[in-house]
């Protein structure tokens, strides 16, 4: 295959990629209402699209090289979660704040600890599998 990086079919499969799993997430959420107002059948319908959408997802992020071993999954989770923490949810929560949007406000600066504290979870296991990795090699 040709090279995708920086191509116009890198960004779309990207944009592709965010709306399927955006939108397996709604999917989601409108399961747990259908079956709160007792439309199972509805729920189902619900989730077997879900799953689909997130079948979608997955295909187009084995397209952009985004699923590798597990140490590299890790080292992307976290910084994934690193920049959320860090930098995006912390600026959300300053621009929210700015427009006199308090409880949005509250709510990034919540979110931006919970992102913080999942790198650490991250980088714990990234940690873990790192070491038992090079005992192996050590090992050999």
């Amino acid at each position: 295959m040709m090279a995708l990086k920086g191509t116009q079919t890198e960004s779309n499969l990207w944009a592709a990629f965010s709306g399927e799993s955006q939108t397996r997430n709604r999917y989601n959420y409108f399961a747990e209402v259908a079956r709160k107002e007792g439309h199972e059948d509805l729920a189902t319908i619900f989730d077997v699209l879900a799953e689909q959408e997130k079948n979608h997802a997955k295909i187009m992020l084995k397209f952009l090289n985004g699923i590798g071993d597990s140490i590299t999954n890790l080292q992307i989770a976290a910084q994934n979660e690193s920049y959320e923490g860090h930098t995006m949810y912390k600026d959300f929560e300053r621009v929210a704040a700015e427009e006199g949007f308090d409880e949005i406000a509250k709510f990034f600066g919540n979110i931006a600890k919970v992102e913080s504290e999942h790198e650490k979870i991250f980088l714990s296991f990234l940690n873990k599998l790192t070491s038992e990795k090079e005992k192996e090699k050590k090992e050999e």
